[in-house]
């Protein structure tokens, strides 16, 4: 290994709380179904795979979301596929997650919480748009992007269904 990959990578500290590491169950290599296009004519479901580890002496944990896998994605491309990387840091200050995701195509920010076992991040340019981690389990997880809308309901634009990897 490199050095920049041994100063990047690291085991679980102090840093991070117990009762407050909420992402550890997610630490590892994940494949997945995304599945969007419901407000549309054409539903999509597109395979991919979610990589989670923790970085800078354990105050943070990073991921790389590719989508189509890199399996897939020379038979199944996608014009809007993505092949990106979000930094997640534990606020001791505020008790959540900040969290940066870029790739190619754009940068967001959000900021995490957890509420009734879901992992809650709001997008902070865009309160009305949301990323969540669901159903938790040690060899599976939901994710989902929605929408608030007007009437304060939440609608879905994408799913993701993850199996851990074996």
């Amino acid at each position: 290994m490199d050095s920049f990959m041994e100063a990047l990578l690291s085991e679980k500290t102090d840093k991070i709380p117990e009762e407050y590491d909420w992402f550890a169950p997610l630490i590892g290599d994940w494949d997945f179904e995304y599945h969007d296009g419901y407000h549309t004519d054409t539903l999509r479901t597109v395979k991919g795979e979610w990589i989670f580890r923790r970085v800078l002496n354990g105050a943070g944990i990073e991921d790389l979301f590719i989508c189509p896998s890199r399996e897939t994605m020379r038979s199944d491309p996608q014009p809007d596929g993505e092949y990106g990387m979000a930094i997640r840091m534990f606020n001791a200050k505020e008790k959540c997650y900040d969290m940066t995701y870029t790739c190619e195509k754009y940068m967001t920010r959000l900021r995490f919480v957890k509420d009734s076992g879901k992992l809650i991040g709001t997008v902070l340019d865009d309160p009305f748009q949301k990323w969540i981690f669901s159903d938790i389990q040690a060899e599976s997880f939901h994710w989902q992007n929605v929408t608030v809308l007007e009437n304060g309901e939440w609608q879905v634009n994408s799913n993701v269904y993850a199996k851990r990897r074996k």
